[in-house]
């Protein structure tokens, strides 16, 4: 019998929401350094690093929350799971898997069929890749707005929050005023930070605080 040692990982990219495809040998486990698996677009990347002889680490910046994660992995799975799934401890959605091809790509397949039913679900199916970055973004958006800091400049409270494919629009139900976020700016700007948003007449001047 022929022993594969070759392994793929795939992951999801905080920085640009694509899926993240690499491969590695288990051979390569062997070092000290460890190894990783970049994304093209250069915002991020999976890092796979021994901490003893048996027991390696897997750490990757969460699309979900943000946060940096760490998952300790013994040697011996790498050797004998077909897949190992990572998903963030605050949402069951799976943020990466390693494993033999076949059954990351089956994975992989399957978790992208769960978020598209979830966005779905929410109304949101138009915002395709954004999907995942855009349910977090109305997340911090309602929870500013309950907790009164969400404003307009004219005194206005009354918020409406339009969802497009690839940016939130906040409009002031009363004067018309607007501000906008991108989704690349919710997923590699301080948006997860900001404790308070007042918008103004003019979309560049509205403000956040961190």
């Amino acid at each position: 019998m022929v022993v594969d040692f070759n392994r793929t990982v795939a992951y999801m990219c905080p920085g640009c929401g694509d899926m993240t495809f690499g491969e590695f040998s288990l051979f390569e486990l062997s070092g000290e350094r460890g190894i990783s698996v970049k994304c093209d677009c250069g915002k991020s990347q999976l890092k796979i690093f021994p901490k003893t002889k048996t027991l390696y680490s897997v750490s990757l910046r969460c699309l979900v929350c943000d946060e940096e994660h760490e998952f300790d992995v013994p040697l011996i799975d790498f050797m004998r799971q077909s897949c190992i799934d990572f998903s963030c401890p605050d949402i069951l959605i799976g943020l990466a898997y390693i494993g033999k091809k076949e059954a990351v790509m089956d994975a992989v397949k399957e978790n992208d069929t769960y978020i598209e039913e979830m966005v779905a679900a929410c109304g949101l199916e138009h915002t395709g890749k954004n999907g995942i970055t855009m349910l977090k973004a109305l997340d911090k958006i309602q929870e500013l707005s309950d907790d009164g800091n969400l404003t307009c400049a004219c005194g206005s409270a009354m918020i409406d929050v339009d969802v497009l494919e690839d940016e939130l629009v906040l409009e002031c139900c009363m004067c018309g005023a607007t501000v906008s976020f991108t989704a690349d700016e919710i997923r590699n700007g301080n948006f997860s930070d900001i404790s308070e948003i007042e918008i103004q007449k003019s979309p560049e001047s509205a403000k956040d605080k961190n």
